[in-house]
């Protein structure tokens, strides 16, 4: 049984923790923790994620929990999903993103491109949080491939 979508709550809160050298150490409100750190060339440990990574990671977590839940609601039998996320920088300082691409990786044995071009536009369009954000200040572009896999 997929459960409804809860009541979101308008506030999110995470902790950050200097820890040695560059390393942050974010524990969430939902008490989970994220390690940040940069490369040793910018006085990093490599020790943890890139915040822009981390940012990357956030917008492909939130597209593929809404297709998940679409394509459940579908009752599509899906068996495995991946995603790849490839953003752009622009040269310059502050170096934000000017592109992002992500590719979705889908296995199932009866789900179809409409299915999956309804869910992600879904996604895109109106349910991802994080999308809404970034689609403010760079592209976003997205593609895929079905896998059969009974």
């Amino acid at each position: 049984m997929i459960k409804p979508y809860v009541k979101i709550p308008k506030n999110v809160e995470t902790e950050l923790k200097w820890t040695d050298g560059l390393k942050f150490k974010a524990k969430t409100g939902s008490k989970h923790q994220i390690i940040m750190d940069a490369n040793p060339e910018h006085g990093g440990d490599d020790d943890g994620a890139r915040p822009m990574e981390t940012l990357l990671s956030a917008l492909g977590g939130c597209t593929g929990m809404d297709l998940v839940t679409i394509l459940k609601k579908k009752r599509r039998n899906l068996k495995e999903l991946k995603i790849n996320l490839h953003g752009e920088r622009v040269s310059t300082h502050p170096h934000v993103f000017k592109s992002i691409t992500m590719e979705y990786l889908i296995w199932g044995s009866d789900i179809t491109d409409e299915d999956v071009q309804m869910a992600l536009s879904l996604s895109l369009d109106k349910y991802c949080s994080v999308a809404a954000m970034l689609k403010k200040c760079c592209k976003l572009n997205f593609k895929w491939r079905i896998n059969e896999k009974k």
